[in-house]
């Protein structure tokens, strides 16, 4: 097999270095940029790369890899792939890859379960009075039992049905706004977002970041959950109209909210947000298990090393492209 070049985009080594390494071991090269900034900056980039592994949010957009013949994939060691042009790469018969195995799917779905409960029960309030004042009387009861409770969730993936399958023993019940419901879901009511907004007493943002999400839940549309309601989200920031659900919590209208991800991050040290009495706030970590970490890295150097090798990567996000992408780089 020829040697090949690999172009990795991203600062945290414990995911990059082992690429590297893999892909050096069996007779490739590699160039690394330790930033989006720092690839976007070289024109050339992908000029003679055969696999591009970055994070996420690196922007690759279609002229970068309409300008790389010999691109086969764009792989993103996690879930989102917010920066890729999925539909350019389509287009180009090049494959978005990422890393859907079930370790992160199942973090993150225990990982929204803790904000839920953390907010039903006051964690940070608790803590807070007992840290700063020592306090053991209870002025007034802040915590509200799951039981009873309608959970809605925004998307409907393998995150949002783990959280389902996890709660369903806890009598709450559920409903949905995805644009393809399953047809055996049956635990769950699928809705138009309006109405599982006005119907959910705890409101969890699953759904991933697109052009169709990007600040779907408006202010408008946040005033329309109940007063004393949960707002969670563990998916990505840009979902949510920050400053209206800054306002609308000053304004006593939720109970609580339970935020991992942010508009822009990482959160601004100034950011009103950090204020908030009511609010869990984690930065854009919360599901990360140490278990999740050790698959994302196996994950990564086996799904290079395949394309590498004329095989797609463990994970694809447009399978539409399989059969021309086997035809062309089949065992080359």
């Amino acid at each position: 097999m020829p040697p090949q070049d690999v172009v990795l985009v991203g600062h945290m080594d414990f995911f990059f270095n082992p690429v590297a390494e893999a892909a050096v071991a069996k007779g490739h090269r590699f160039v690394r940029y330790k930033t989006p900034a720092d690839f976007l900056a070289d024109k050339n980039a992908l000029a003679t790369a055969s696999v591009a592994y970055a994070v996420g949010y690196c922007p690759v957009s279609r002229d970068a890899m309409s300008r790389a013949p010999n691109l086969r994939a764009v792989i993103c060691p996690w879930t989102g792939t917010d920066g890729f042009d999925g539909r350019a790469a389509t287009d180009l018969g090049i494959i978005i890859g990422n890393g859907q195995f079930p370790e992160n799917t199942e973090s993150m779905a225990e990982a929204t379960v803790l904000m839920i409960l953390a907010c039903l029960y006051d964690l940070g309030g608790s803590q807070a009075r007992f840290r700063e004042a020592d306090d053991w009387a209870v002025p007034h009861l802040t915590a509200r039992m799951l039981k009873g409770k309608t959970i809605g969730i925004l998307g409907y993936g393998g995150i949002a049905r783990g959280v389902v399958e996890r709660l369903k023993a806890w009598g709450a019940s559920f409903c949905a706004t995805t644009r393809h419901p399953p047809a055996d879901a049956t635990s769950v009511r699928f809705l138009p977002l309006e109405d599982m907004l006005k119907a959910s007493d705890i409101v969890c943002v699953l759904a991933p970041f697109t052009d169709e999400t990007r600040g779907l839940l408006s202010g408008a549309r946040l005033a329309l959950m109940k007063r004393g309601s949960i707002l969670i989200c563990t998916s990505r920031g840009g979902i949510i109209d920050e400053a209206a659900l800054l306002a609308l919590v000053n304004d006593g209208h939720f109970g609580a909210v339970g935020l991992d991800v942010f508009e822009k991050e990482p959160l601004a040290k100034d950011s009103p947000l950090r204020g908030l009495k009511n609010a869990v706030l984690t930065p854009h970590s919360v599901g990360h298990t140490r278990e999740m970490r050790e698959r994302m890295v196996a994950t990564g150097v086996a799904s290079v090393l395949r394309v590498l090798e004329g095989e797609p990567p463990l994970y694809v996000c447009n399978p539409e492209v399989l059969g021309a992408w086997r035809a062309r780089w089949k065992k080359t």
